[in-house]
């Protein structure tokens, strides 16, 4: 579980983002991306599917956050939206997409 001080929690967090941020889009997820305290907001809208289905898929996109949190450039704000095209797609697959996403759009912390 992400911690609550690194997530984003309100309406007006996200709204800023959403408008002054840049996107990025993938197979399986769209990124919104914006300079600020290091913070991640995930979506899954109707269009994924019943409920079953929608908290899977932001599942799927915490657990990659979770597992590779140290390998992120840390001064960003990230909200991941999932597409309809992530329903019984398997978690591998997924976490390729998002490290294609996130090195398009130069959030990985380079190795020194």
């Amino acid at each position: 579980m992400l911690q609550r001080k690194i997530r984003l929690r309100q309406k007006s967090e996200y709204k800023r983002v959403f408008s002054s941020g840049k996107s990025y889009v993938g197979k399986y997820a769209v990124i919104y991306v914006l300079s600020g305290p290091p913070k991640f907001g995930f979506i899954a809208s109707k269009k994924i599917g019943n409920s079953v289905q929608r908290n899977r898929a932001k599942r799927l996109m915490r657990e990659f956050i979770r597992l590779n949190l140290d390998n992120f450039e840390q001064d960003k704000q990230i909200i991941l939206i999932a597409r309809s095209r992530i329903r019984g797609v398997s978690y591998f697959e997924v976490e390729k997409s998002l490290w294609q996403i996130f090195d398009k759009a130069k959030l990985i912390k380079l190795k020194k």
